[in-house]
């Protein structure tokens, strides 16, 4: 299926691995030129090769830190600069510190906040202006699972990017006039370096067995599996193409059953 992507610009945060590289990589599939960011050169520069051979128009990577303010903007000019606009905002973001709500630090929530939620309140208030340019601008978020619900261990994750499905609600609705949808994904557990380091943090948290961890985090997703990441990056690609453009201000879960949320 052509999805009419060709032409289109995207800029991914996050994009070197998991589920931001899988959306990096599902837009490129489509001829979409795509800016990818990140903190490994070596890593990014790697995955600019993939993006090229995939099939995309163009791609480069910008150096980010999504905990340093001023590496944002920064790179958001960079992408326009390279594109002459920008269509397509996919906002990633590494997960914070797993564990109960009494073992995390006040310090933990202040880095889960810088580099969680403020870096997307940045990123988005220099990328709306470019994106009001677009005849179709896309913001998507990518955000977990827990939103839909609670997770074990998860507060972190759990509350801050419920706050950012409240941002992507109220952007979707004072966005609307300039065309620009805004929407949340929200992924289960899917085969990630993300998802590696969450199954050792509960084989040591709960002495058990990485076997025992698994099961621990399919036990409630009724397929019983961890999710594919090029099946992400498909849905990434639909919601940005022209069949996306009557859906915003929602939170779809890519679960694998998981949330049983209506």
């Amino acid at each position: 299926m052509d999805l009419e992507l060709q032409g289109k610009r995207a800029l991914i945060t996050a994009a070197s691995r998991g589920l931001g590289r899988a959306s990096a990589l599902a837009l490129a599939r489509e001829g979409a030129s795509v800016a990818v960011a990140g903190r490994d050169p070596e890593r990014m520069a790697d995955l600019v090769d993939e993006l090229l051979q995939a099939g995309a128009a163009d791609a480069v990577a910008l150096r980010v830190d999504l905990s340093e303010q001023t590496t944002l903007a920064a790179a958001v000019d960079r992408a326009v600069d390279r594109f002459g606009g920008l269509d397509i905002f996919v906002g990633n973001t590494g997960g914070p510190l797993s564990g109960p709500f009494i073992d995390i630090p006040r310090a933990e929530w202040q880095r889960a906040l810088d580099e969680t939620l403020l870096p997307m309140v940045d990123l988005c208030q220099a990328v709306i202006p470019h994106l009001s340019q677009s005849p179709a601008g896309r913001i998507l978020f990518i955000t977990t699972v827990g939103v839909k619900i609670v997770q074990p261990n998860m507060v972190l994750s759990d509350s801050l990017r419920l706050a950012l499905v409240g941002l992507a609600k109220s952007l979707s609705i004072e966005l609307a006039e300039h065309g620009i949808t805004v929407n949340c994904l929200c992924p289960g557990p899917f085969k990630t370096d993300r998802m590696e380091d969450l199954i050792a943090a509960s084989m040591q948290r709960e002495r058990i067995d990485r076997a025992a961890a698994e099961a621990l985090w399919l036990e409630e997703v009724p397929l019983g599996a961890f999710g594919d990441p090029a099946d992400f990056g498909a849905m990434v690609a639909l919601l940005c193409s022209p069949r996306g453009r009557f859906t915003t201000g929602t939170a779809i879960a890519l679960d694998g059953g998981k949330s049983r949320a209506y």
